[in-house]
């Protein structure tokens, strides 16, 4: 996906792209919730999501993955 792809896609979900990225790819904001483009998709995700721009990062902090609807598909 990209960015301008990812922002629209963002976007219908009533998310406002920052000016933060998290791996290269940027961070989107929905009150205190923060997205990202899954760019490895091992898990078909399309989004990473966490309660903090820092929680992005890493595996461990993240929320888990989700499909294009944000409906949570794994870790």
């Amino acid at each position: 996906m990209t960015t301008k792809q990812a922002t629209e896609a963002a976007r219908k979900l009533g998310y406002k792209k920052t000016n933060y990225t998290s791996h290269g790819q940027p961070v989107y904001k929905k009150g205190n919730t923060y997205i990202t483009p899954d760019v490895d998709s091992h898990s078909g995700g399309v989004w990473k999501a966490a309660g903090s721009l820092k929680d992005l990062g890493k595996k461990s902090t993240r929320w888990g993955t989700y499909d294009a609807n944000l409906n949570r598909i794994g870790d």
